[in-house]
């Protein structure tokens, strides 16, 4: 199998690598900026002349406005083309899960404003958004274990994680892989956490 792998979420920098039967043909980092849409594709094209994805795989988010829509753009177009089968995953996907009911919080730094993207799970439930720092612990009184990049002073009484996150392409390809293995769903649909409208417009 070919696959063509997006990551182009991140604040950092974006990646893109083909992959076929597990081997990195190719892989190309671009900085994150406003030159991302003009050189994705025609970079794309280029490392794809010789195998047509079967596959592509694109990060839907939380992060980047720009970068996810460029990201879903960009696959989109593609494996209309291609006719290849195309799967999104998330940031949020990323982290296992210790508690499948439990109160479980995942906080992933948006790097605006001092705030978090979240995820918490509760008896089954799933809420996803944005928060500052100092609106968790009255948002979430139940708390009882939370990871990801937060630091232990933000729920003193609750169980802390720490986890720094490790993301590209590569790793993003893997994870679709086990997902579509398990039968689980990977949608190629954007989740937009628009920190607009929760912080006044000066800290942004």
């Amino acid at each position: 199998m070919v696959i063509l792998s997006l990551e182009t979420a991140s604040y950092a920098e974006a990646s893109a690598a083909l992959i076929k039967d597990g081997e990195v043909l190719r892989e190309k980092v671009y900085p994150m900026g406003r030159d991302l849409s003009s050189q994705l594709v025609p970079e794309l094209a280029e490392m794809t002349k010789e195998h047509i994805p079967d596959l592509i795989v694109v990060d839907r988010g939380p992060g980047s406005f720009t970068g996810i829509r460029t990201g879903l753009a960009a696959a989109q177009g593609l494996a209309l083309g291609w006719g290849a089968k195309l799967a999104g995953v998330s940031f949020f996907d990323y982290y296992p899960r210790a508690e499948k009911d439990g109160d479980e919080l995942l906080l992933l730094n948006a790097r605006a404003g001092g705030g978090f993207y979240y995820e918490y799970r509760q008896a089954g439930k799933y809420e996803a958004g944005y928060a500052i720092k100092e609106e968790l612990s009255s948002k979430f009184p139940n708390c009882l274990r939370y990871y990801g990049e937060c630091d232990e002073t933000t729920f003193p009484e609750a169980q802390f994680v720490p986890l720094k996150i490790e993301f590209g392409a590569k790793i993003l390809a893997a994870l679709a892989l086990k997902k579509l293995e398990k039968g689980e769903a990977a949608p190629p649909e954007a989740i937009y956490l628009h920190l607009r409208a929760a912080l006044p417009r000066k800290t942004l």
